[in-house]
């Protein structure tokens, strides 16, 4: 799935851009709190940029000299490259291959949902922190480790990182880490962290005990092993469509699967095609019209699930959350 050919960027277009609007905003409000003034970088590069969304926000809202980004996936960086009056360049590859051309260039290295993937964070920050120009700033999104959450399901999250054992990392790297804030709104689950170059920023202890966190993680993963059984409980043969495409239903499908299989109908606000998963890929608010008393699974993350309970709530469709059959989980709603 996270493959040169990963596409889930491309899902919803629309959902792709609020994304990077809202990150966008978090990132301006960040600064201020944590800097106390507005960041205002010329240049920027980014590390893992997707489809160019966030860094091509980023340009106009800045409007910034140079807005260069790495993509590994071949797909996401086709699509910005259909981009009408682009102001970002998006290329394909990693920012370790082209250190030697963008060191020392930046005064803004950002990457968002990227280190967790990384397989050594140390070097990636340490990539992030070279690539500055003098008085350049580093600005890391990534999961809070600090939380149980879906980050936890995720194959390729190599690390999950609290604010300690990120500020670990970065000390390793030569960076000093300025502050850190939790996100919130559709943003909600991740955390922002800001840093600079610091040759002599101090090491963190390594000694500091996290049982809380440790059984707050495991209660999580149970809660998502009884999914798929409460699922079957609770529906008792009762059809259902299910409302989501992206990445959390993809996370239903292999910690719930039984519950994505049985769904007759995939829903969202704008299908690509005729069919997935080999089922009919329809048009939410048609399918509620036509089917006024369906039962539909909302396969969206916590953070989203009391706007799209609102919002199909008028409408005669039974909606509900995975979450609602799992007894750890229903409490996260």
């Amino acid at each position: 799935m996270y493959s040169d050919g990963y596409d889930l960027g491309l899902v919803d277009p629309a959902a792709d851009a609020a994304r990077a609007q809202g990150y966008a905003d978090c990132i301006d409000e960040s600064a201020v709190t944590l800097l106390g003034r507005a960041l205002r970088p010329r240049s920027v590069v980014e590390f893992g940029a997707g489809t160019g969304a966030l860094l091509e926000d980023l340009a106009r809202r800045w409007q910034l000299r140079e807005a260069l980004g790495f993509e590994a996936a071949s797909q996401l960086v086709a699509s910005a490259g259909q981009r009408d009056q682009a102001q970002a360049t998006i290329r394909q590859g990693y920012a370790e291959e082209a250190l030697g051309e963008i060191g020392g260039r930046y005064d803004l290295c950002l990457s968002v949902n990227v280190l967790e993937h990384a397989l050594n964070p140390e070097a990636f920050l340490s990539v992030s922190r070279r690539a500055l120009s003098d008085g350049g700033h580093v600005v890391v999104i990534c999961p809070d480790g600090d939380v149980a959450d879906t980050e936890l399901l995720f194959l390729d999250h190599v690390s999950s990182f609290s604010q300690l054992s990120l500020r670990m990392v970065a000390a390793a790297a030569g960076l000093h880490v300025i502050g850190s804030i939790a996100l919130r709104g559709q943003q909600k689950g991740f955390r922002l962290t800001l840093l600079n170059p610091d040759a002599n920023a101090p090491q963190a202890p390594t000694d500091i005990q996290y049982l809380s966190l440790a059984q707050a993680r495991s209660d999580f993963l149970k809660g998502w092993s009884e999914i798929d059984d409460g699922a079957l409980e609770w529906l008792n043969n009762r059809p259902y469509a299910m409302f989501g495409a992206g990445e959390f239903r993809n996370l239903l499908r292999a910690y719930a699967p039984q519950l994505v299989k049985g769904a007759e109908a995939f829903l969202t606000d704008e299908p690509l095609a005729a069919t997935l998963d080999d089922r009919p890929w329809l048009r939410a608010n048609e399918y509620a019209s036509t089917h006024p008393r369906t039962i539909m699974v909302a396969a969206v993350n916590p953070r989203s699930w009391p706007a799209v309970a609102g919002r199909f709530r008028g409408s005669g469709a039974q909606i509900v959350h995975p979450y609602l059959f799992s007894s750890f989980l229903k409490e996260q709603l």
